[in-house]
């Protein structure tokens, strides 16, 4: 089957897919990569309007401008189409490669984090966490295959890769990857995303902020280093 398929036009700048009107003339061609984006922006909408059970596919794909038939031959079903998605948008594969820029440490960490901030505070994931968030309060299957995606998730986070990578080059020492992962990440990023998941601070309060990643850095290095287990700054050869 070909890898390209013919459907309406994209939506206006501004128009939820879902609001998408047929035009007249000949649709244009999308790549497969196109349909995929176009398919995972639907079921975010449609996911927030009806919530998981609520999301069927025939709802997905009218807010697609798809076929059925088209989802099902892209996705086996409506559980991976959704893990799919949370693999796309939440955990960041773009940046796995991510060439850390700096001369430092330290400003490797640093750099490297303020990309993942500017990749997670984008609002399409912002508005994908909080249907997760509202899901796996009310609906135990979400809860459960949401639970069991992200600790057996085979694509690590991206911070757990760049930290691998500065201690197999030599530039820290870290005992556990996994917990100095969690440790920076909650310290540097975790109160940024709720306050803009909650409101509770004025919204984009972290753009105001540039100094609170920096800061974040510095004390999980130092302090860190002080317990002498976690990681530790490494002078270079």
């Amino acid at each position: 089957m070909s890898t390209r398929e013919s459907f309406p036009p994209s939506t206006r700048k501004g128009e939820r897919p879902c609001d998408a009107r047929r035009q007249c003339g000949r649709p244009p061609v999308l790549a497969e990569e196109e349909r995929r984006e176009r398919i995972f922006d639907a079921a975010e909408i449609v996911l927030q309007q009806h919530g998981y059970s609520g999301a069927s596919m025939d709802r997905i794909a009218r807010c697609s401008n798809m076929s059925k038939k088209t989802l099902y031959h892209m996705f086996a079903s409506k559980q991976e189409m959704v893990e799919l998605l949370l693999k796309d948008r939440l955990l960041l594969s773009e940046l796995r490669d991510l060439r850390l820029q700096g001369e430092t440490v330290e400003a490797q960490l640093i750099f490297g984090l303020e990309a993942l901030r500017d990749a997670m505070m984008e609002e399409k994931r912002l508005n994908l966490i909080r249907v997760v968030i509202a899901e796996v309060s009310r609906n135990p299957e979400v809860s459960r295959f949401v639970r069991e995606f992200f600790s057996s998730a085979s694509e690590p986070f991206p911070l757990k890769i760049w930290l691998t990578r500065l201690r197999d080059e030599g530039r820290i020492r870290v005992d556990d990857i996994e917990e100095a992962s969690d440790m920076l990440y909650g310290s540097a990023l975790a109160t940024l995303m709720l306050c803009e998941l909650t409101h509770c601070r004025p919204v984009n309060y972290w753009r105001d902020n540039p100094d609170y990643i920096p800061r974040a850095v510095r004390s999980f290095l130092v302090g860190a280093g002080q317990a002498g287990s976690c990681c530790a700054a490494v002078a270079q050869s």
